[in-house]
């Protein structure tokens, strides 16, 4: 009798198991299939305001603590890594360009915005102009075209002339388009100073 039963119970087990094991697959296919599938997002959802495609938004207009006009919209970013690859435009210059299109977007006029981008460290090399930066990756630098777009709109690119100066790089290897400064540290605390915000990009 307990032979019986022991039969009874494996055979019960046996099937739940393979029960679990079958209502697995279906659920790992069916995450697998939501991994793999790209979201549709309807037209317009991305946009780039006023840096043309570059630092694209998805504004919403009902957000909470949106840019108020009026005030200061003093901000200096430090931009201190090379994130990303070297061919792409550095990380941190996309995330300062997203900033201001959130800006423009939520209304301010480019002329009340006082943006300054101070770069250093691991991503200097985003600041050489294209001759040399062709010499170090084999390609025109990335990094111009968008400098050259957030210059348009105001916000002043600057280097770090001590960066400049441990990269064993000649201050005319550096683009036209970016100020020299006498370093990323002093340039944050002297704007600190005048009422900039400060943002780690």
């Amino acid at each position: 009798m307990r032979s019986a039963v022991s039969y009874v119970l494996i055979a019960i087990i046996g099937g739940a198991v393979g029960a679990a094991v079958t209502q697995s697959s279906k659920i790992y296919d069916k995450v697998a299939s939501h991994i793999s599938t790209e979201p549709q997002e309807p037209a317009g959802f991305w946009s780039t305001p006023a840096i043309a495609g570059y630092g694209k938004i998805h504004y919403e207009s009902d957000a909470a603590f949106k840019p108020v006009a009026g005030l200061s919209n003093k901000i200096v970013f430090q931009i201190t890594r090379s994130d990303g690859a070297m061919t792409a435009p550095n990380l941190g210059l996309e995330r300062v360009a997203r900033v201001v299109n959130l800006y423009i977007a939520s209304g301010i006029p480019a002329d009340q915005l006082q943006f300054v981008v101070s770069v250093t460290g691991d991503a200097t090399p985003a600041m050489l102009d294209n001759a040399h930066f062709r010499q170090f990756y084999g390609i025109d630098n990335p990094n111009l075209k968008l400098i050259d777009e957030l210059n348009k709109t105001g916000v002043k690119v600057s280097v770090c002339d001590q960066s400049v100066a441990f990269h064993h790089y000649p201050n005319n290897w550096i683009d036209k388009s970016v100020v020299h400064a006498l370093s990323s540290p002093t340039t944050v605390s002297t704007l600190q100073n005048q009422g900039y915000a400060w943002l780690a990009m």
